[in-house]
């Protein structure tokens, strides 16, 4: 018997959520099309193809379920059956005789919340919410219920994950049909699920009753799929048209033809550009820079007050202000750097780079993000009240400043280079985080003739071939890190560093160098950054190691889980031995307060998740995956269990 290649295309429940309600997709669950697809042999076990999916998507065998998805009448191709522990036995073959082409199927993600053993009576149907007053459809995600039970049953459910209030009356729809009408039939929530004709794989939208917005332009599920199918009917006409005048332009001269095909080229590079600045304005909206007057700084710092000053340095003068009700820092620049900073802080935002509110031309001035907690060298030397900072934030800080300079060394057409980097002019946000800032010293370095300003202060981080011939290059910035490394890891100062950790190294007695307050560096981290941070400082350029390829390799398994659990939130869960572990935060390892489930399907406290995706994380922080999306949803059912356990340990305890 001769083996065959076949085609299984695998969707998720990311994939799920990252097509419906994008570019117009609001009808069925996902474009099978769109998903990850894999080629294999059709005598290959089908536990073999889930250990392979363990290698692609990161799911352990034990977590997988797989659905058949079957065609149905309406064009969509939906889970029809999980695959029995029989059918797992077999080969992926066995599935081809079910399906006329690809092999299509469905990867659910068990968790605690999603019942194991399935039988007859369990439905799988998955949930959509429609807004009447913001028109949109979205993907929620997907329940369990009992063919006997009734919808009414479920209703609490619904109100939950959608944020309803719990007297809130909302309408039940089934997505039925899409072409080549539309079809959602009203489900009667006091019938049985049986009784109303669901079964696995079908699609229930809800929303608000309908009776508030009977005014509005689509107050229900039906009437907004009827408006989508409408646009696209019209989009369809439009096409149609097209290719009619094109037929009507092939039969007219040479010169009409191509004086046809330059109108179609420049209407094509307009329509091009437009999507271009529609991206650019979805995607680079954070990059816009306000314009303040003047008079805007006079106001925002009471004329300049001493009170308000916060710092007299080379880059010029900077005070503390209060802009339309936000706290800010203005800097008042020196001559000649408020163009260079300016130029680049334009080329994109970065999450570990301050971020430019606006400027003032007429002053030089720059209006930059207010940062509580002043620079990375107070914290150093615990100046201005601030304690030592743990080892896990300063191994956090150390990756986000290479990840900094990795960005400004890829900006295209001419790399960016820092040229100043000095813990002074690394800043620490509210949640420790830190970011770059005070660009432009490096164009006075390069100016003929001239002499760095506060050398002494500067010497220690300066690259030696600077010093030397006055060529600043992206190997400088790797010098300057180099040290920075060294002083969060010893904390000790940055002049003749590199010699002391040597010489440590060589003595083995690194542990006794290494900066105790910040608590029990774990050795072999410590040893790794010592030597990554002396290839860093050596004294020739071509000796120091490639940022990317050499540095960052080994930065960045030391800084895949965020830290600040380990310093701030973390609580043993040990001391909880009867607390479920679905109660427990992944990042803050505690019982979570405001759980929230992220795309990648897992639950995290708020507070966690929302930090991890707004220092620019774009991977689980579970699996390490790409995130299909940032959106967040309120894990309301389980809130309301962790809350019953609590009260429940409290009348114990007491």
């Amino acid at each position: 018997m001769t083996t065959q290649s076949i085609v299984i295309k695998v969707a998720r429940e990311g994939d799920l959520r990252s097509y419906v309600g994008n570019d117009g997709h609001y009808f069925d669950l996902v474009d099978f099309n769109k998903v990850p697809s894999f080629n294999v042999l059709d005598t290959l076990p089908i536990s073999r193809f889930q250990e392979n999916l363990v290698e692609v998507f990161g799911t352990a065998v034990q977590f997988q379920r797989i659905w058949l998805c079957l065609r149905r009448q309406n064009g969509t191709c939906r889970p029809s059956k999980p695959l029995s522990a029989l059918e797992n036995k077999k080969s992926v073959g066995s599935l081809t005789s079910k399906f006329a082409g690809d092999v299509k199927l469905f990867l659910e993600v068990l968790n605690s919340c999603i019942p194991r053993n399935l039988c007859m009576e369990d439905i799988l149907v998955f949930l959509k919410l429609y807004d009447p007053e913001q028109k949109q459809l979205r993907y929620i995600g997907t329940l369990y219920v009992k063919g006997t039970s009734k919808p009414a049953e479920i209703l609490h459910k619904l109100r939950n994950l959608a944020g309803f209030c719990a007297d809130e009356e909302i309408e039940l729809y089934e997505e039925i049909n899409f072409e080549p009408v539309v079809f959602c039939e009203v489900i009667d929530v006091d019938r049985t699920f049986r009784g109303n004709q669901l079964e696995n794989g079908d699609i229930i939208c809800y929303q608000k009753s309908s009776k508030p917005w009977k005014l509005r332009t689509h107050p229900s599920v039906q009437s907004f799929l009827e408006h989508v199918h409408a646009l696209k009917d019209e989009q369809r006409r439009k096409i149609c048209a097209l290719e009619e005048d094109i037929v009507v332009l092939k039969c007219k001269s040479d010169l009409q033809i191509e004086q046809a095909k330059m109108e179609c080229s420049q209407l094509k590079h307009e329509r091009d550009y437009a999507v271009r600045q529609v991206g650019e304005l979805q995607d680079q909206n954070a990059q816009i820079i306000l314009q303040f007057s003047f008079a805007d700084l006079q106001q925002a710092t009471e004329d300049f007050k001493d009170q308000c000053k916060i710092g007299d340095t080379e880059y010029g003068c900077v005070y503390k202000g209060i802009i339309h009700n936000t706290t800010v820092a203005i800097k008042m620049c020196r001559t000649g750097l408020f163009q260079q900073e300016v130029s680049v802080l334009r080329q994109g935002r970065h999450p570990n780079i301050v971020t430019l509110i606006g400027i003032c031309s007429e002053a030089s001035a720059l209006v930059y993000e207010w940062l509580p907690r002043g620079n990375l060298e107070d914290h150093i030397v615990c100046s201005n009240g601030f304690p030592p900072l743990p080892w896990q934030i300063r191994t956090q800080i150390i990756g986000e400043v290479c990840c900094s300079l990795l960005f400004l060394h890829s900006y295209t057409p001419s790399a960016l280079v820092h040229g100043d980097l000095r813990p002074c002019n690394i800043l620490i946000d509210a949640n420790y985080r830190s970011k770059l800032y005070n660009f432009g010293m490096s164009s006075l370095f390069l100016q003929p003739g001239a002499c760095p300003p506060n050398l002494i202060a500067r010497h220690p981080y300066m690259d030696p071939e600077f010093l030397t011939n006055g060529d600043l290059t992206l190997l400088s910035d790797v010098y300057s890190l180099g040290v920075i490394i060294l002083r969060l890891l010893t904390g000790t100062p940055a002049l003749a560093i590199a010699r002391r950790v040597s010489e440590a190294l060589e003595s083995d007695s690194l542990h006794l160098l290494i900066d105790k307050s910040a608590g029990d560096w774990p050795y072999t981290q410590a040893k790794q950054l010592a030597l990554l941070g002396l290839s860093c400082v050596e004294m020739t350029r071509d000796k120091r190691p490639d940022l990317l390829t050499k540095v960052w390799t080994v930065i960045e398994p030391l800084t895949r889980k965020p830290p600040t659990a380990s310093w701030r939130f973390v609580q043993s869960a040990s001391r909880e031995s009867c607390t479920p572990s679905h109660f427990i935060c992944p990042i803050l390892k505690e019982i979570m307060n405001d759980p929230q489930m992220a795309s990648d399907g897992f639950t995290y406290e708020a507070e966690a998740i929302k930090s991890w995706l707004d220092d620019g994380n774009l991977r689980s922080p579970m699996t390490n995956l790409a995130l299909p999306n940032r959106d967040l949803i309120p894990n309301r059912a389980l809130r309301s269990s962790i809350q019953e356990h609590l009260q429940q340990q409290q009348r114990s305890n007491s």
